[in-house]
């Protein structure tokens, strides 16, 4: 089985930049969901009598 070289192309910047924005992206929607979770609890505890 023939091996094929690994080709480098120029757009290493640009892809450390696109990863870095997933990461940031992802990190952002987790902690929106994490939060919108939080409050829904916290709302459906205050309905319960639950709340300080």
């Amino acid at each position: 089985m023939a091996r094929v070289p690994l080709q480098r192309t120029s757009t290493a910047p640009k892809s450390w930049v696109k990863r870095v924005g997933w990461l940031v992206l992802i990190w952002v929607v987790s902690v929106t969901a994490l939060g919108t979770v939080a409050y829904l609890f916290r709302f459906l505890m205050k309905l319960a009598g639950l709340s300080l």
